[in-house]
């Protein structure tokens, strides 16, 4: 009998990678009309106009691929998001090697497709945020981790030590990295002799020298980036919240798919089954110690849903291999297929919304945080071309964001109102409206009492209340303020 022609090989992995991207950019040049870059973007771009080796809250690696895209294509809607998808292609092509390692072609095509489909990478593949860097370092780690486990030749540690010193850069979390690689080699009896191995030790000694100008910045910073990562924690006051707990792990089912997770949460539990098979123990291992830190965080505090992110690649790999092994290709076919329609109707909403006429409100447009920006944009640049000799001054990190890249030309010296002398975002960080003083201020805010700010200055004067109509239960309201010469903060001045 003539033999069946395949399709899960890589030729049409590559094809099919080359069409979702295609179609993830043409979308993104659709959406560059009718929503704007979210505040974190513009605040990541606002980075990325100067090299650096840190930045306020996070490690540098986001700031520079941005800096690395703008640079070849300008400092555009798309050009600042269109790493993202690239980047993508990349981290998918580590997770189908990766499980080519693991298991075999078929279970690497799967694994592949099932991960650029996930609801998250749906979602992620229109933003430019730090997990598009991390995946793509954790994902590479663990591909040369597995290859340095089998061959121990210096050229897989060597890549494993690039890739762990690369995901430093873009996020603190990869040091969790380390705790599964080592609980992994603790319980395997194939590997465990690995812990004996010098080459082990120098990778992570490179690993960290490659991380160290991080390091650097942050001492010569105040350790900002740590302090931030600490606050983000929460880890205060009423430390039990079974609520958000609960919360985060139905989240979970919207970001990594309502039929992969639930597997997910099946195959957890049955460790003495899966420690049978010693990829899949790694890649438990791969997904537990993650799990159950976010968990815990939710539980005692709050987490976001993409602060799993890294997770993704094992659990992905465990999924797929346990379903496509055991003869549940049906489960998968149904879990990819959902993703595949979750991913597309986010893509289309708003003309899907528009077509069946429903009427969004604040409550159901998951675009509402990036909209109304440019408006609001035009609107302060028109004011400040008025008033050519004040500089921007806002109260608002995000609003702040916001305004600086949407007015041109961009107000690079803007200064953020901050009395307390706070040190809690970029603006925070780099700017001092204490000294400049007699200076003028174009004042942007959504507060409506500013005492505060009236005592600081000899003249305050109201310029407009902006109001931007979003929905019909909710509008953008700004007020912009013209302040004449700085006297200093009052020390009974109180911050937003």
């Amino acid at each position: 009998m003539p033999k069946t022609a395949r399709y899960d090989t890589l030729s049409n992995l590559l094809i099919l990678l080359f069409l979702l991207t295609a179609y993830r950019i043409f979308m993104l040049t659709q959406a560059a009309s009718s929503i704007d870059l979210y505040a974190d973007e513009a605040y990541y771009w606002g980075w990325a106009q100067h090299f650096d080796f840190g930045y306020y809250s996070k490690p540098p690696m986001v700031a520079w691929l941005i800096m690395l895209a703008t640079s070849i294509c300008g400092d555009g809607f798309v050009c600042i998001k269109i790493a993202s998808p690239i980047v993508y292609i990349f981290t998918t092509l580590n997770i189908y090697f990766l499980a080519k390692e693991l298991f075999d072609e078929k279970v690497a095509f799967y694994s592949a497709v099932a991960f650029i489909t996930l609801p998250a990478v749906w979602l992620s593949s229109l933003i430019i945020s730090t997990d598009v860097p991390f995946l793509f370092f954790w994902s590479l780690g663990m591909l040369f981790f597995v290859k340095a486990l089998k061959s121990d030749s210096w050229r897989d540690w060597l890549v494993t030590a690039l890739a762990g010193g690369g995901g430093l850069l873009s996020k603190y979390t990869m040091i969790i990295f380390v705790v599964s690689a080592f609980a992994y080699l603790v319980t395997s009896k194939t590997h465990r002799h690995h812990l004996k191995n010098p080459k082990l030790y120098v990778t992570m000694g490179l690993a960290a020298l490659i991380y160290l100008p991080n390091l650097y910045w942050n001492y010569t910073h105040e350790f900002v980036s740590f302090k931030h990562t600490e606050d983000n924690a929460h880890l205060e006051g009423e430390l039990f919240h079974p609520g958000r707990m609960f919360e985060f792990l139905g989240a979970q089912f919207g970001v990594f798919g309502p039929i992969l997770f639930g597997w997910l949460l099946a195959l957890l539990p049955r460790y003495k089954t899966l420690k049978q098979n010693e990829s899949y123990t790694l890649l438990w291992w791969f997904v537990l110690p993650f799990f159950a830190l976010i968990l815990t965080i939710s539980l005692l505090s709050r987490a976001h849903a993409n602060w799993s992110a890294p997770m993704y690649v094992a659990s992905t790999l465990l999924v797929v291999s346990w379903l496509v092994l055991h003869g549940r290709k049906r489960w998968l076919a149904a879990a990819i297929g959902i993703n595949v329609l979750l991913g597309v109707v986010f893509y289309h909403y708003h003309d899907i919304t528009e077509t069946l006429q429903i009427e969004l409100t604040r409550k159901t447009d998951p675009y509402k945080r990036v909209r109304g920006w440019k408006e609001l944009g035009r609107e302060v640049e028109a004011i400040l071309k008025e008033h050519p000799e004040a500089k921007l001054l806002s109260d608002d990190r995000k609003t702040m964001a916001e305004l600086i890249y949407y007015i041109h030309p961009h107000p690079f010296d803007a200064v953020k109102w901050n009395p307390k002398h706070t040190l809690l975002d970029h603006y925070e960080l780099t700017t001092s409206l204490q000294k400049q003083l007699g200076e003028e201020f174009v004042y942007v805010t959504d507060r409506e009492e500013i005492s505060d700010v009236k005592k600081a200055f000899e003249e305050v004067e109201k310029i407009k209340t902006i109001v931007i109509p979003l929905y019909k239960d909710y509008k953008m309201v700004y007020h912009v303020y013209y302040l004449k010469h700085f006297k200093g903060y009052s020390p009974a001045g109180t911050s937003k």
